[in-house]
């Protein structure tokens, strides 16, 4: 049988000058998004304080401004439409932060780095035909703004199915465990004997991944695959009562498994741990 790819799969496979893009774009966000960047903001932008990414709820502002100032346009209400428009402009500078938030830390990743290199062209060329139809209509040319911004609208809906594509194809921005479904009832893990104080050990239960990190007389388990990209956090570090992503950084609270610092912005699930013959068993927290 034949391999069926999606037609986003062929245009990141056959445009790698997306890479030079993509290589631009990250350098001019990196102040912002790099590692050095200001995690609060960054923290809001990844929509971390929300508990799943802010960009697909920013994305609803400019689609749902634009489409009413193409209707009102349509049915001759000036003054409404230039209104929505104005405001679907504004707003997608929002939607666009948003979107580099999400997209800025999957440049290892080549689908999701060129697609998202073409969305962000896309949609910034879209913006760039909505402010001049804007500039047009504060100066009454409203045919050539309405053709402008009737392009602008179909630009920026054909970038909408390329990120509606990174999103549900890809799985950009989905937790990286909601599809496990651990055993409710306690599955022995390990003998208490072979976990190392200190360490991040990684155990299975009935497939599903776990790390566990004893301290002291206590032994925290949670998820070991980190919800933004799939990292293996047994991989990690310690900080602070936090593992830490290996690869982009997260910070997850061990005792709760709540993030605490994106890109991640779904929590780890928590495990209960009790000990039973000397093995350490494990089920999920209710």
């Amino acid at each position: 049988m034949f391999a069926r790819r999606s037609f986003t799969n062929k245009l990141a496979n056959q445009f790698p000058w997306l890479d030079k893009v993509a290589s631009v774009l990250k350098s001019a966000s990196d102040p912002v998004l790099g590692p050095n960047g200001p995690q609060r903001l960054k923290d809001t932008l990844y929509g971390t304080w929300l508990g799943h990414p802010l960009h697909p709820l920013a994305t609803d502002l400019p689609i749902g401004f634009w489409t009413s100032s193409m209707m009102l346009d349509l049915t001759g209400h000036e003054r409404s439409a230039d209104l929505t428009l104005k405001l679907g402009s504004i707003s997608a500078l929002g939607a666009a932060a948003t979107g580099f938030a999400q997209w800025h830390d999957l440049q290892e990743m080549k689908e999701p780095r060129r697609l998202g290199a073409l969305h962000a062209t896309l949609n910034t060329t879209a913006l760039g035909l909505y402010g001049l139809s804007w500039y047009l209509r504060s100066n009454n040319s409203r045919d050539a703004a309405r053709t402008l911004s009737t392009l602008g609208y179909g630009i920026a809906a054909a970038s909408a199915w390329i990120g509606g594509d990174l999103s549900f194809r890809l799985g950009i921005g989905v937790s990286r465990i909601a599809f496990e479904e651990p055993r409710r009832k306690w599955t022995t893990v390990l003998p208490e004997a072979d976990l190392e104080t200190g360490k991040l050990t990684r155990v299975e239960a009935s497939g599903v991944p776990i790390v566990l990190l004893k301290q002291d007389d206590q032994i925290l388990a949670v998820s070991a695959t980190c919800t933004h990209v799939g990292a293996p956090l047994e991989e990690g570090s310690i900080e602070e009562g936090c593992v830490v992503c290996p690869w982009h950084g997260s910070h997850f609270e061990l005792a709760t498994g709540h993030v605490i610092h994106g890109p991640a912005t779904d929590d780890l699930r928590k495990f209960d741990v009790r000990i039973e013959d000397g093995n350490i068993q494990v089920r999920p927290a209710a």
